[in-house]
Formats: structure tokens, sequence, C-alpha cells
């Protein structure tokens, strides 16, 4: 092709196929349709004169405030939309409208309030700092799980009103010491500014930190994010105001973990530049307290956003770097980064450098714990390696890909839903690839649902993938398989809106 004729993405200035009449590369059109869905809109200042709202707010009544603000837009914001935004169920948004009773609870009003972008001015309430918002709560984040249970919520307001049973009938007192050492305690009196960071808060600060990598394998990104943005901002807080350096060594390593998982969470819902600003702060902070394991995992990530622009080469040289922090330690991290470079080789077509580097992260798994290693490491499982490697052999066309994914989806738990899409997701695109369009039709129409369902961004990238291959016109059933899978990809993305 002429450079006369050369064409790049409006967005992300990555090269244009000569086959693409759109003038956004795939990963572009995706983060539009998506895109909607992750914020409320931007409002102009007269959108809160409305009288509607103004009485809402005057009433003092957030879920009145929540009713006015849907039905002031054209079309009606959905109950399930609002959710979205404030990390909450249809169901919950619709008992907090219709219950006579407001919301009272400093914390949450003031992270809808900032969520909804609802002017300082216009609220009851003095919005708190933000590690005495978080302090407020006095428990850990609610984790919401992928079917919308709201239990989280429902035991926070349970262990409140049993404290408050226990003061009423004059239990607390006796029993003082037992509340004021408790671990939960502890971490609220410690989030509110109450108690300075102990060795043991920050132990429960660093647990913490690993649930949310744990849930991250099975919980999509919108429900986790804004939990997780919550914690970050309260081990920022404790941090700043810790004075003893080996515990703020702790609490600043425990912010750059957070910060790594936040940017994979944005990246998993199409947010590229955002990802791109935290994880760039992270590393630098990671590199400021000696932690290169740290910096490892930051670049790691970082390289899956490079590869989706379809930069493999800056991809792999930044997984080189990430290797050279870890090299010779953190046996888990290393084995993740090497995975990392034989997926990426391959996608290069660098069979050799591949396959050595495949063959070093699995002979460095038998040392590795990732369980108890660091925070990051929780999700990198023998069977997320193994999909790694069927990745590596199937963009290599290795004879024994098939082998290798039929061992690994037999080795799953119900649970590794984003695994199995990956999987399923790399062998209909290998399918593809050599003109089995039967084949890839079968495997598709299971991987497609469960990326969708599960917001497996690396799944729903390969099927993308296998989209680019498939032709456009001449031979029905690959025509009628584009069409299908682009539909459920778009259709999966809008129902989340």
């Amino acid at each position: 092709m002429n450079a006369h004729h050369e064409r790049y993405c409006q967005r992300c200035s990555t090269r244009l196929g000569r086959d693409q009449t759109d003038r956004r590369c795939s990963p572009c059109r995706r983060a539009a349709v998506d895109q909607a869905a992750v914020t409320p809109p931007v409002v102009s200042a007269d959108f809160w004169q409305r009288s509607g709202l103004r009485q809402a707010l005057a009433e003092r009544h957030i879920g009145r405030v929540f009713h006015e603000y849907r039905h002031a837009h054209t079309p009606v914001i959905k109950q399930v939309e609002l959710g979205e935004w404030l990390g909450l169920t249809q169901s919950r948004i619709s008992r907090i409208e219709a219950d006579p009773k407001p919301v009272t609870d400093l914390a949450k009003l003031d992270v809808w309030a900032r969520i909804m972008r609802i002017p300082p001015a216009l609220l009851w309430f003095s919005s708190p700092h933000a590690s005495q918002t978080l302090g407020a709560s006095a428990l850990p984040p609610r984790m919401v799980s992928v079917d919308g249970n709201e239990q989280g919520e429902r035991s926070t307001v349970d262990r409140r009103d049993a404290l408050k049973a226990l003061t009423g009938l004059g239990i607390a007192a006796a029993g003082s010491g037992l509340l004021g050492e408790s671990p939960w305690q502890r971490l609220a009196d410690t989030l509110g500014g109450h108690r300075a960071a102990d060795a043991a808060t920050v132990t429960l600060i660093e647990n913490r930190t690993a649930e949310f990598f744990r849930a991250e394998e099975t919980v999509p990104a919108r429900q986790l994010l804004l939990s997780l943005r919550q914690h970050r901002q309260a081990v920022g807080s404790l941090a700043m105001t810790t004075s003893n350096d080996e515990l703020k060594h702790r609490l600043m390593a425990a912010a750059g973990e957070t910060d790594a998982l936040t940017g994979w969470l944005l990246f998993d819902m199409q947010q590229h530049r955002e990802a791109v600003d935290v994880w760039r702060g992270a590393v630098q902070t990671a590199r400021e307290i000696g932690d290169g394991p740290l910096v490892a995992c930051l670049l790691g990530y970082w390289s899956y956003l490079l590869s989706a622009r379809g930069n493999g080469t800056s991809s792999c040289k930044m997984l080189v770097d990430a290797a050279g922090y870890v090299r010779g330690s953190a046996a888990a991290t290393s084995s993740w980064i090497a995975a990392r470079q034989a997926e990426e080789s391959a996608a290069l077509g660098e069979s050799t450098t591949a396959l050595r580097a495949l063959d070093r992260a699995v002979n460095v798994f038998d040392y590795a714990n990732p369980r108890t290693e660091r925070s990051w490491t929780t999700f990198f499982s023998a069977s997320r390696l193994g999909s790694l490697a069927v990745s590596t052999y199937s963009r290599l066309d290795h004879s024994d890909t098939d082998a290798m994914a039929t061992s690994l989806l037999g080795s799953l738990t119900p649970t590794e839903n984003k695994v199995r899409a990956l999987v399923l997701a790399d062998l209909a695109t290998s399918a593809a690839r050599h003109r089995n369009y039967d084949r890839a039709e079968e495997l598709a129409n299971v991987a497609a649902p469960l990326a969708v369902r599960t917001e497996a961004s690396l799944a729903t990238d390969r099927l993308w993938e296998m989209i680019e291959l498939l032709p456009k016109q001449g031979n029905g059933n690959a025509v009628a398989l584009r069409e299908q899978v682009t539909e459920q990809l778009f259709s999966g993305a809008g129902s989340r809106q």
C-alpha cells in the first residue's frame, strides 16, 4: 500500500487495514459503544435548576433525587443504568427511590453525589475528606457478585445494628476490650483517622487488597471499580499520614498494587487513556520505593494495552523490561511475564523466541506460590498459565494446540469462566485462520456469550480478531458468522448501558 493511501484510526492513530471502511479501529469502535455505560453524562449547570430536582434536593431524600435525575434526561435513564454508575443493583435503586425513609449514611451519599456530579452548593450535607468518608462506613467495601447479590451491603447494616444492640444491652462495656481490639474495629478506626496504623492493621489492608484481585476473576469490572477506588483512597491517605517508614513502604506498595488492578479494570472497560495514566503514576511510585516485582506487574498489565492497539513490538519490549525487574526472584511474577513474552512473540511470528519463553514460564512456575507471593499473583493459577500456553500455540499454528486446549478446558473449575472464554475464543480464531468456519462458529457461539457476560476483555478482543479474519462476502457461512458474532458483541455491550 502506498503511503498516500494509508489510513489511520482517528482515535488512537493505529494504521487501518485496507478493507476497513470505518474511520476507527476495532478496539476504538468497541470503546465508543461501551463508553456511555461508564459514567453519567456531563450536564449543564441549568440542568440542576429544574423544579423537580430542586424540590428533591430540598427534601434531602437521595431516592427522590435519583428519580428526578433519571426523568430529567431524554430518553429517561433506566434504574439499571444508574445502578451501574453507582455500583448498585436495579432492585436497590428501586428500593431507595420508593422508601419514604431517606438514606442517611454520609459515606454513601458523598460517593453517589460525586459520581452524579451534583453541585456541592445544592447538597444538604458537607462532603467529608476522602479518608473520613471511607472511615465512616466502618467496614470493608461491599463486594458485588456476578448475579447482583446484595449480601455484602446487607451484612454491613446487620453488623452495625448488632453493635448498637450490644451497646443498648450494656454488653459493649463489659466486652469493650474485644470490640476495641477486633480486626474490623481496628481497621475502621484506622481508616477513620482515630487510630494510627500499626503492623496488624497494615496486614489487614494487604489482605484486603489481595481480596480485590481474587474478586476480579469472577466479578465484572464495572461492579468492582467503585469499591476498589474507595480502597485506594483509604490506602493512599494512610500512607500519607503514617510516620513509621516500614509501614509507609508497605502501604505505598499496597497502593501501587491497587493501581495495577484499577488500571486493568479500566482497560477491561475500554478506558485506555485512563488506564495508562494510572499505570504511569504507579510505575513511578514503585521505582521510588524500589519494588521491582511491582514495576514488573504494572508493565505486564500495560503490555496488554499495547497489544490491543496492534503494537506487538512495543509490547514485547515492555515485557523484556519487566522481566529485568524480577530476574532470579519473584517466581510467580517471573513466570507470568515469561508466558506473556511467549504469547506476544508468537503473535509476531517469532516461534523460537516464543517457545523458549513458554518453556521458561513453565519451568519457573514449579517454584512459584501465586497465592502468597504478592496480591496480583493470586490470579496466576495453573489454569491461567495454561490459557497463555494455548494462546501461544494457537498463534504459532502448533499441531498440539487442540490437544492442549482440550486438556486445559477439562481441568477448569466452574468459576473460571474468564479463562474458559479466552481459550474458546483463541480456538475459534485459530479455526477461522484455517478457514474451518463450521468449527469457528461452534466455538464462537459458546465463547461470545461467556465473554460478554463476564466482561472478559481479552476474550472479546480475540473474538474481534476472529471477525477480522472472516470474509465479508463470498462464503455464506463465514459471512453469516461474521454478522452473528459482531451482533453478539455489540448487543452485549449495549445491554450493559
